[in-house]
């Protein structure tokens, strides 16, 4: 279910440097228990850029960066 209708934005998730999963930002939501807004967050330039300052991976922070867009087969 997409608001917009065609394209859904995809999100890698990372604990650190380690891969967890990939999906919409509704779909990572649902699997982590994180709000939608709370993704989103981790998703901004802004977040990444402060994290990326103070050594990524020595937290284990959670890191969502965008990686492309899903067609929504929905028509």
């Amino acid at each position: 279910m997409s608001s917009r209708g065609q394209h859904k934005r995809i999100y890698a998730l990372y604990r650190g440097e380690e891969y967890v999963r990939d999906g919409t930002a509704l779909e990572l939501s649902e699997e982590t228990g994180l709000k939608v807004s709370t993704i989103l967050w981790y998703s901004s330039t802004v977040r990444r850029q402060r994290v990326n300052s103070q050594q990524r991976g020595a937290k284990k922070s959670i890191i969502v960066e965008p990686i492309g867009w899903d067609d929504d087969d929905e028509n």
